[in-house]
């Protein structure tokens, strides 16, 4: 029974020159040679695998020698050009060819050989821990097929191109040369360096032949088109430069101001025009629902009960103009009736995902304690507790964002009306809600940001993971 090893690229891409050939010539090596296989193979059980015996690895080694047949996906031919410096202090050009192909899609390797359960188990073991083939490029990950099994189970599927060896002579159909070992396999010359070759003045390594292959030569490449799906960007994070940076208790004070500041930048971009996502608005002034427009976080970090950075969340993602205009926010002024904020330059720090952005806020974790107060966007009813109220809107809150309904939720002693709890630039003073820190705990972990309650998009009810 046949021996089948099945190689998936998963960036779609076979960086390899064929033995004896210039890189600048742009020649690919397809399919690739066994003889460049099993150099990988030895070297992947010298570096990763030393555990193996050494009886059992030769003896596979030496199995798998004869040549085996490639089962190979439709691929087209590609390259890049690169200027290197060399000693001269000049630049030299240099071509990259690779073999271009579906990502995802696999190349299976079939040799005649039933090995023995010993080597098979070894080589089992061996293959995943394969990097790559060919140049660093070529990332590859490699499994053993099942008994019997010829045909690629790698992701995604398509027509399928073989390729095995023939006789010289018998090769009238298109063929390729593909470098082979000779047998019986001669494992001092499969390991040669490149290096001692040429300076022994051989063109070929010892050991080694050249094996006419039968496939398909495409008279014109085969265009392969990528489905990248891009994903927009959810969060833009910057640290925040100034002599004296605010406390914590003034969030909401600087969250607004940053508020102000994004969609300032934004209209100064785009002609005035308003940005749903960051005004969590509609074009008619309605305001958005479902919690997918920008929420504003101003975080501390390093422990010190003073603010040094700041967020822009959208669950829903940043349109691309929105990222161009919260990259060029460079300084945030502030407003003289905002006494707990100090005009402060602004880092970016980095714009994406917010596990990448803002892996602080993320978890998972089950247990979520106050960064901020929590404010519930209800009064009480007169003749309901005030705890009872706090878990009611907290449960109800979580629900409204998916999140799962926690075990319990624990009211945490501070002084937390000493945060701000109003918008600087629309509430008055006397409009300050009431608020209490508040720690939750989930049946499991779950992931954030969590942000709940009354001018939640404003940093207020932020809650930090645990544990």
């Amino acid at each position: 029974m046949a021996t089948s090893l099945e190689l998936v690229f998963p960036w779609g891409r076979y960086h390899a020159t064929p033995w004896g050939r210039h890189v600048n010539e742009a020649a690919i090596e397809w399919p690739p040679s066994p003889w460049r296989l099993l150099r990988a193979l030895y070297a992947t059980w010298r570096t990763r695998a030393p555990q193996l015996p050494e009886a059992t690895m030769h003896g596979l080694l030496s199995q798998l020698a004869a040549p085996p047949t490639f089962h190979l996906p439709e691929f087209g031919e590609a390259h890049t050009r690169h200027y290197m410096p060399d000693i001269g202090h000049g630049q030299d050009l240099a071509f990259d060819a690779f073999a271009v192909f579906e990502p995802g899609a696999a190349i299976v390797v079939t040799w005649p050989a039933d090995l023995e359960p010993e080597a098979r188990a070894a080589l089992e073991e061996l293959a995943p821990l394969l990097p790559c083939l060919g140049r660093a490029e070529s990332l590859c990950e490699a499994h053993l097929l099942p008994p019997g099994e010829h045909h690629p189970v790698g992701q995604p599927s398509g027509p399928v191109t073989r390729a095995e060896p023939v006789a010289l002579d018998a090769a009238d159909a298109p063929f390729v040369r593909v470098l082979v070992p000779e047998l019986p396999l001669d494992l001092h010359a499969l390991t040669a360096r490149t290096m001692d070759i040429r300076a022994a003045r051989r063109v070929d390594p010892p050991g080694a032949r050249w094996q006419p292959y039968a496939r398909r030569v495409p008279v014109t490449p085969v265009r392969v088109v990528h489905h990248r799906v891009r994903r927009s960007p959810t969060a833009v994070r910057w640290a925040i430069a100034t002599p004296a940076r605010p406390a914590c208790r003034a969030a909401v004070g600087v969250t607004d101001i940053l508020r102000r500041a994004c969609l300032a930048r934004y209209g100064r971009h785009f002609d005035g025009a308003p940005s749903p996502t960051l005004a969590g608005k509609d074009a008619t002034g309605m305001p958005l629902a479902g919690h997918r427009h920008a929420h504003y976080f101003a975080l501390d970090l390093d422990g010190d009960q003073l603010l040094d950075h700041l967020v822009v969340w959208a669950p829903g993602g940043l349109e691309e103009g929105v990222v161009q205009a919260l990259a060029s926010l460079d300084r945030l002024v502030g407003y003289a009736h905002v006494p707990d904020f100090r005009p402060a330059r602004l880092g970016l720090e980095a714009f994406g995902d917010i596990a990448a952005v803002a892996p602080e806020l993320m978890g998972p974790a089950r247990v979520w304690r106050s960064f901020t107060p929590f404010a519930p966007a209800r009064h009480p009813k007169r003749r309901t507790p005030w705890d009872q109220h706090l878990t009611s809107q907290v449960t109800e809150e979580l629900a409204w964002r998916d999140q799962p309904a926690p075990t319990e939720i624990r009211p945490l002693e501070g002084d937390w009306l000493a945060f701000r709890r109003h918008r600087p630039t629309t509430d008055r003073l006397e409009d300050a809600r009431r608020a209490t820190g508040l720690e939750i705990t989930f049946p499991e972990a779950v992931a954030g940001p969590i942000a709940l309650g009354a001018l939640s998009h404003f940093g207020l009810g932020l809650f930090m993971p645990v544990r």
